[in-house]
C-alpha cells in the first residue's frame, strides 16, 4: 500500500512523508484507506506514525489513492505535496494534488490547498518540486496529456489557485515519443555553465530550457 516515500533534509526535522494507496489482490481488513501518512524517524529503530491523512468517504473513491510526495519551503514555512490519482468511478477524478503546511510538526499537520479541476482530470502519477533562479517554487506534474503541467507553490498557498497554473511543458514529437500519452519521470535543474533553468524529460531525448 506504500507508493513513495519523501525524507526531509534538515536534520532539525526527521520526518517521513508516505503515501498510501489501494493494494490490489489485498484482503478487504487490510486495505487501507487511501491518503498519506507522516512517520517520526528520529529513531529508526523505533519510528512513530504521528499523522495519518485520509481522503474523505474513502469508501466512494476508486483508483490508486496516494501517490508520489514532495516537499518545499515559502515565507519561511514548511509544505508537504500529495499527488492524487482516483478514478472515474467516484468523486475527485480531477484532484491532481493536496498541499499541507508541516512546519508546525510533530504536533500538527494542516490541509492549506488542493490542485483540482478540469486540467487537473485523471490526476497527478508524479510530481517534481524545484526552485526556480528567480526565487519562484515550481511543481512540475504529470498529468493524462501529451505534457507536463507547471503550477506555481508559492500561489497555491496563497490562496491564488486560480492563478497557479502558470504553464506546461510538451512531449517533444520524435520517434521516441510519438503516439505516447505524456511524460511519466523528469528532472529540472539550473545548468551554471549557460546559465538555464533546464527540464528534462523522461524518454524524450532532449531538454527544454525555461524562463
Amino acid at each position: 500500500t506504500i507508493s513513495d516515500v519523501e525524507v526531509e533534509q534538515d536534520m532539525t526535522r526527521p520526518y517521513a512523508y508516505v503515501g498510501r494507496q489501494l493494494a490490489s489482490g489485498r484482503p478487504p481488513e487490510t486495505v487501507v484507506a487511501r491518503g498519506m501518512d507522516v512517520v517520526d524517524i528520529s529513531d529508526v529503530r523505533d519510528p512513530k506514525v504521528l499523522h495519518r491523512w485520509r481522503i474523505e468517504e474513502p469508501d466512494l473513491h476508486t483508483g490508486g489513492g496516494g501517490k508520489d510526495v514532495k516537499i518545499f519551503s515559502w515565507n519561511d514555512r514548511h509544505y508537504a505535496v500529495l499527488a492524487t490519482q482516483f478514478g472515474q468511478g467516484g468523486p475527485d477524478n480531477d484532484l491532481g494534488a493536496v498541499v499541507f503546511d508541516v512546519t508546525d510538526l510533530p504536533e500538527k499537520l494542516t490541509e492549506v490547498a488542493r490542485i483540482q479541476g478540469p486540467e487537473a482530470k485523471g490526476g497527478f502519477h508524479n510530481i517534481y518540486v524545484y526552485k526556480h533562479s528567480n526565487g519562484r517554487v515550481l511543481l512540475f506534474a504529470t498529468v493524462a496529456a501529451p505534457h507536463s503541467d507547471i503550477y506555481d507553490l508559492g500561489y497555491v498557498v496563497e490562496g491564488r489557485g486560480d492563478e497557479a497554473r502558470v504553464a506546461n511543458v510538451p512531449v517533444p514529437q520524435n520517434d521516441a515519443t510519438r503516439g505516447g500519452r505524456g511524460y511519466h519521470d523528469f528532472y529540472t535543474g539550473y545548468h551554471a555553465d549557460s546559465e538555464q533553468d533546464r527540464f528534462y524529460g523522461g524518454g524524450t531525448g532532449g531538454y527544454y530550457v525555461y524562463n
